[in-house]
């Protein structure tokens, strides 16, 4: 009974950690996005900053998985809560410049991209630790069900970051910034004393993991899901933009709204499912590694044909199902296919997977946006529709206990 409530506390540090990540990383889209708009900054010059400051964490999040491997993942959980709290603090400090008018565009890009770095560098340890710490807490028929939670726990923090976006951005528009940068801190002091290390993972912690980013049993999952970032950071990069020149909506805090409510909308349907339906229904990992595609292809096709912001929104929200799909799908296929002592190593290698497609999407979504407004998600539509035969290919490892 003491393990169970044991486990039960070690997830929901877990989801309260996650959450908070991803507060902070709605923020980014919903408040920087529109800054970086008005304070005149090009869609390019926004995609490039914010793709080059995601290469530490293409380097990071593999180093970070090993690490957990090797020396637990409690450390590194608490590690990365540290860099996400500091990290936010710092880009809110650096934007907070370009308000103030303390420097030129060119400095206020140096000290943007700087401070996300660092945050991407630190920031990356919380997605491996977490999904190797909930493979130790979970049986492998529960796989699916374990990492929906973290991505429910992170769907959760995507419906919050708006809210609180929008609610504090009325003292001041970094001001939520400032707040979820601390509460992030305050959550690594939490992990700190009451995230205990799983006895799974105490175990085996003796076998060294030697597992490769080429692995054949981690490629197919590999593709997929660095290919479903790039479409979901490229069509984020280019929302405010998108919003402004598909609808005609200017004012910035219009704007942020907008794009605001259909990050929310997305966030909710990712929620409902994962955080309630699947724990109900309990799909397999091979069920939603094969479905997610096309109903990612669809979601990208109503919001780049979209006539009004109702239908954006709807939109969004087949995109929030596709995601509902893909997270739990992806990631419990991938820690099925690979051993215990494997499972921070790959969960590293997921992390640098999805970065990859986060530091070509802002370079690719601008660049599309440019030649046409719906480019980006017209190209994401074919892109997957190609994937989804794709992955009818994969062969998932049973789940026997």
């Amino acid at each position: 009974m003491d393990k169970d409530k044991e486990k039960l506390r070690g997830k929901l540090i877990l989801a309260l950690g996650m959450t908070l990540f991803a507060i902070g990383q709605s923020l980014l889209f919903i408040v920087v996005a529109p800054l970086a708009q008005e304070i005149g900054m090009s869609p390019q010059t926004f995609g490039i900053i914010l793709g080059v400051s995601n290469i530490p964490l293409l380097i990071a999040a593999p180093m970070w998985g090993k690490y957990s491997d090797k020396v637990g993942r409690r450390p590194v959980f608490i590690i990365g809560l540290l860099g996400s709290g500091s990290g936010t603090l710092l880009v809110a400090l650096a934007l907070q410049g370009a308000i103030s008018g303390w420097y030129s565009i060119v400095w206020i890009g140096f000290a943007f991209g700087l401070s996300r770095a660092y945050y991407s560098a630190t920031g990356s340890a919380i997605y491996p630790a977490s999904s190797a710490y909930m493979a130790d807490v979970t049986e492998r028929s529960q796989r699916a069900q374990g990492m929906a939670l973290i991505g429910g726990a992170n769907s959760m923090g995507s419906i919050l970051g708006p809210l609180i976006g929008g609610g504090l951005a009325a003292f001041s528009l970094l001001f939520p910034m400032y707040i979820i940068g601390f509460m992030t801190l305050g959550g690594a002091v939490i992990a700190y004393f009451f995230l205990k290390e799983p006895t799974r993972h105490a175990d085996t912690r003796s076998k060294v993991s030697t597992l490769k980013f080429t692995d054949p049993r981690l490629r197919p999952f590999l593709i997929l899901w660095s290919t479903f970032f790039l479409a979901f950071i490229a069509l984020n990069v280019i929302t405010a933009f998108y919003i402004t020149a598909k609808f005609g909506i200017t004012d910035p805090p219009e704007v942020a709204a907008t794009a605001g409510w259909a990050l929310l909308t997305l966030a909710v349907v990712i929620t409902v499912a994962q955080g309630l339906v699947f724990q109900v229904f309990k799909p397999s990992p091979t069920l939603l590694v094969k479905l997610f595609g096309p109903i990612y292809a669809i979601s990208f096709l109503i919001i780049g044909f979209a006539p009004s912001v109702a239908v954006l929104y709807m939109g969004y929200a087949v995109l929030g199902l596709a995601f509902a799909f893909a997270t739990p799908g992806i990631n419990g296929a991938a820690s099925l296919a690979v051993e215990p002592h494997e499972q921070g190593t790959a969960g590293g290698y997921l992390a640098a997977a999805n970065t990859s497609g986060a530091i070509l999407g802002p370079l690719i979504g601008p660049f599309l946006f440019q030649i046409k407004p719906n480019l980006p998600m017209l190209a994401a539509a074919g892109l997957f529709a190609i994937l989804s035969i794709y992955a009818f290919t994969i062969k998932v490892a049973k789940h026997d206990d």
